[in-house]
């Protein structure tokens, strides 16, 4: 057991080492620095409240246009980017792998940890900013939010673990992800409240997983104002599969891998 801990303090040590690598690559040591790991998805979501808010008014179909846009666009970014940024990243960092510790796991998860730090940060700010001018109401089941959260960003974990392996199988995983994540946006809950759905067509919505985290976070948010729906096993089970699908390609990885 303590060679077991032992040998799990170092990887901590080292995923955390990577992410620091990761940060200082990316963003640099001037101007804001790390701060940009914020700041950015901070941009994205600050011009499409303003569009949405402007172009919706205050209320739509009765739900609080600043809520339903902040709780659909910041999940979103954390997917899209976390899948984007985890793609081909075996083969941009194989020289990482020259450092006995180092693993293929550790090179992947520091990408993605620090996608969802940046992302949770980019929410949690936003919201002060929102919470302190007014624009938005405390929520009334704080633990659905979190646990909507926890959700999505398991799922994107998992995602990101299969495809980020199987990036650098085929170069065709790369060329299919960004339209196919273009065309994923309005199916994945961000936009539409399964209780705009008929109960026929509200079945097959809900298959998709994505959609009870959604569900969840308004949940948390917009109790008074809509009824939402979710199905926590199943997303579940999801989130497992996903990741255990990809800690097994992981494992087979080292196979045909070439550090270059």
């Amino acid at each position: 057991m303590s060679t077991f801990l032992q040998c799990l303090s170092v990887q901590f040590r080292v995923i955390g080492a990577l992410v620091m690598r990761e940060l200082q690559t990316r963003y640099g040591r001037d101007n804001l620095g790390f701060l940009w790991l914020m700041g950015e998805p901070l941009m994205f979501a600050s011009g499409v409240l303003v569009l949405w808010r402007l172009v919706r008014g205050e209320f739509q179909q009765g739900i609080p246009v600043i809520t339903f846009t902040l709780l659909g666009y910041i999940p979103m970014l954390l997917f899209r980017h976390t899948v984007s940024r985890v793609l081909n990243c075996l083969r941009d960092s194989s020289a990482l792998l020259y450092h006995r510790p180092v693993t293929l796991l550790d090179v992947i998860f520091a990408r993605i940890l620090s996608e969802i730090a940046g992302n949770l940060l980019t929410f949690a700010f936003a919201f002060g900013v929102l919470f302190a001018t007014g624009l938005m109401d405390w929520p009334t089941q704080p633990a659905l939010v979190f646990l909507g959260y926890f959700y999505m960003a398991w799922f994107t974990t998992g995602v990101g673990l299969v495809l980020g392996c199987l990036s650098d199988r085929s170069e065709l995983v790369e060329k299919f992800w960004t339209p196919l994540s273009y065309l994923f946006i309005p199916l994945s809950g961000a936009y539409f409240l399964a209780a705009w759905a008929n109960d026929t067509w509200r079945e097959y919505y809900l298959l998709l997983p994505t959609v009870s985290a959604f569900e969840l976070m308004r949940a948390g948010f917009l109790s008074d104002y809509v009824r939402s729906y979710w199905d926590q096993p199943y997303i579940a089970v999801w989130s497992a599969s996903t990741t255990l699908i990809g800690l097994y390609l992981f494992r087979s990885a080292h196979r045909h891998f070439v550090v270059r």
